[in-house]
């Protein structure tokens, strides 16, 4: 069995959301949006230790969120909980995900984006059991849409092959030293997720199956109220 660290990205500034607080603070059927997928990856027989980059602000209502959850799920794991850190996130995702990356300490690791609620441990499964044939892994959807690349005006560029195009979600992962090499090979390279900077890096990284319920809060739509 692979021991793993997961970096729970819950740093951003959510502008696209909109309110005063951080979206994943935000309750979702009785918890905070963030406290869904953190009891999922506590229970995980595999995770050794869970590091969450996040705003200094958010600090204080986070650490009150790990408590929740640790007592939630205490019983209903045999072996001891990973411990979880918090850290300050950076001004870009990318910054964020580093920072917390130089404080794991397991071989793999794993980088689930905290607005992603919705994940199952199958999810993890699939990245970790991906890295014995390939050096990354992702977590995506088949397009059920047709994309289209445009400029910046709005004209298009071109369209892609619809059978070839997936949607990224979270989690991705990769080997610890594979991904440290990757980000700090990123210099002047801006990216959105970890699998662009292992590609650019020169990684080979491989999709596994999503779902198309694995869906990010971004907007007040996004959020099921009840």
């Amino acid at each position: 069995m692979k021991s793993c660290s997961l970096i729970l990205a819950a740093g951003g500034s959510g502008t696209r959301f909109g309110g005063e607080v951080n979206k994943i603070l935000l309750p979702l059927h009785g918890k905070a949006v963030v406290q869904h997928s953190l009891e999922v990856f506590l229970l995980h027989p595999t995770i050794r230790q869970i590091v969450i980059a996040c705003r200094e602000e958010d600090q204080a209502a986070l650490e009150e969120i790990v408590r929740q959850a640790e007592d939630l799920c205490r019983d209903k794991k045999e072996t001891p909980l990973p411990p979880v850190a918090l850290t300050k996130g950076g001004a870009t995702r990318q910054e964020s995900v580093y920072r917390a990356l130089l404080l794991c300490t397991e071989e793999f690791v794993l980088i689930h984006d905290a607005a992603r609620p919705f994940v199952k441990a199958e999810m993890a499964d699939a990245c970790l059991a991906a890295l014995d044939h390939a050096d990354g892994a992702a977590v995506a959807v088949k397009s059920r849409d047709t994309v289209k690349i445009c400029d910046e005006d709005g004209y298009v560029l071109s369209t892609t092959d619809r059978s070839r195009t997936w949607l990224v979600q979270t989690p991705q992962g990769a080997r610890r030293e594979a991904l440290l090499s990757a980000y700090e090979k990123a210099e002047g390279l801006s990216a959105t997720d970890d699998a662009s900077l292992l590609e650019a890096a020169g990684y080979r990284v491989r999709l596994v199956p999503g779902s198309g319920g694995n869906r990010k809060i971004t907007t007040p739509e996004d959020l099921p109220r009840g």
